[in-house]
């Protein structure tokens, strides 16, 4: 049985960062909209403020999308205004986090032109829809529907269909491995490598906790960790009403080896001190396992969601993986 504990704890940085900006609690009793419109604020103002540091000029366009009960959602394309018309660049779609329930268009802005700036590249931001609005499998028929739309306009975009990479945050990185099951079913190798950054790919009603040894799971472990607690979890899952917790698109890691044997080049970041951290890790070992490349970078002692703290060490080497991530499998 695996035991991955080595990586939970607090780490020093945490420690020292939180004592120095301690963080106010939440008001009590907000409802589900109110807590995604406030945290919608606060991530806007943080991705402004990310947008401040870029230092070159990035054009953006917004696009709609048909998705699934003849509704449309939002894309954004960024890419340097430097570029040649005719240029073909490698793309990167990104699916965001926050439990489902969060994130907009212009909470990922900072992001999306931090990666265009270190990289050259497009990048198309997806705003699926988000609980409590919209239920599973909405999000799931959005991820899927955007990756076809991205294919379809490839010309107007200014990308390369031969250069294509997958990736997402948190709840984003569900959207980003399901889809990618999806692809490989059908035998298409469209996309070219995949970015898993704290992934949640196990519904929490379906993880393998066999698996595990006795006690040292990640959920026991991290039970009340800040940002991500097992209750928020729980907040998350309960307006997403996912009807099977066994589903193949959603819990990813349970996929027969068959399925999986096919998945691209595929990069890893888990934060150890985050309650989804062993389905990270047990995925990542059964792709390489099954011989699929991968890559894995592990911050011992933080908690899910850390990089929104920019001061943190973790974060600075989380931003060095990431581009280091990105650039090799666009290497491949």
């Amino acid at each position: 049985m695996a035991d991955f504990s080595q990586f939970g704890g607090i780490s020093d940085d945490w420690t020292a960062y939180v004592t120095a900006h301690p963080q106010p609690p939440l008001p009590p009793d907000l409802t589900p909209v109110q807590l995604q419109e406030r945290t919608n604020a606060g991530r806007e103002a943080n991705s402004r403020e990310i947008l401040s540091t870029i230092t070159i000029d990035i054009d953006t366009r917004d696009f709609t999308c048909p998705t699934s009960n003849e509704e449309t959602i939002p894309l954004r394309v960024y890419k340097p205004a430097s570029t040649p018309t005719a240029a073909k660049l490698p793309l990167f779609i990104f699916y965001h986090g926050g439990g489902y329930c969060f994130g907009s268009l212009s909470s990922e802005d900072g992001f999306c032109s931090w990666i265009v700036e270190k990289l050259g590249i497009v990048v198309i931001n997806v705003c699926y829809r988000h609980t409590p609005q919209w239920k599973w499998p909405a999000q799931r028929e959005d991820a899927y529907n955007s990756l076809n739309w991205v294919f379809g306009n490839m010309k107007e975009i200014g990308g390369d269909s031969n250069q294509v990479f997958v990736g997402g945050r948190s709840s984003g990185s569900n959207l980003a491995a399901g889809i990618t099951l999806r692809e490989t079913e059908t035998g298409s190798r469209r996309i070219k490598g995949l970015i898993l950054d704290l992934p949640h790919v196990c519904h929490t009603d379906a993880f393998p906790l066999q698996l595990i040894a006795y006690g040292k799971d990640s959920f026991t472990e991290n039970v009340n960790a800040p940002i991500l607690p097992s209750s928020r979890i729980k907040f998350f899952n309960d307006l997403l009403n996912v009807e099977d917790p066994r589903e193949k698109y959603y819990s990813v890691l349970l996929s027969s080896q068959a399925d999986l044997a096919n998945f691209p080049p595929t990069h890893f970041l888990v934060a150890g001190r985050d309650p989804l951290r062993d389905e990270a890790l047990l995925f990542e070992e059964k792709l390489r396992h099954l011989g699929v490349k991968t890559g894995i970078n592990i911050y011992p002692g933080v908690p899910h969601g850390f990089r929104r703290y920019g001061e943190l060490k973790s974060s600075q080497l989380y931003d060095q993986d990431l581009v280091k991530a990105l650039t090799r499998l666009l290497k491949h």
